[in-house]
C-alpha cells in the first residue's frame, strides 16, 4: 500500500508541476498536428503550412 501511494504522489507532483509549467510558459495547449480544428494532414509539409496558417489568423 506504500508502494501505491507514494506512486500516486510521484505522478500527482508530475502533473501539477506540467500544469505550472503550461502556465507559466503562456503557450496553448495543442496536439500532434497543431490542434486547429482545421484538417491537417502530418505530414511535414501540411504541418508548416498549418503553422504559418495559425500565425497569420487564417482559419
Amino acid at each position: 500500500m506504500q508502494t501505491f501511494l507514494v506512486t500516486a504522489l510521484i505522478f500527482g507532483l508530475a502533473m501539477v508541476a506540467m500544469a505550472v509549467g503550461v502556465i507559466f510558459s503562456d503557450r496553448r495547449l495543442k496536439g500532434s498536428c497543431g490542434g486547429t480544428g482545421r484538417e491537417c494532414a502530418c505530414d511535414e509539409e501540411a504541418r508548416r503550412d498549418c503553422a504559418l496558417a495559425g500565425e497569420h489568423g487564417a482559419h
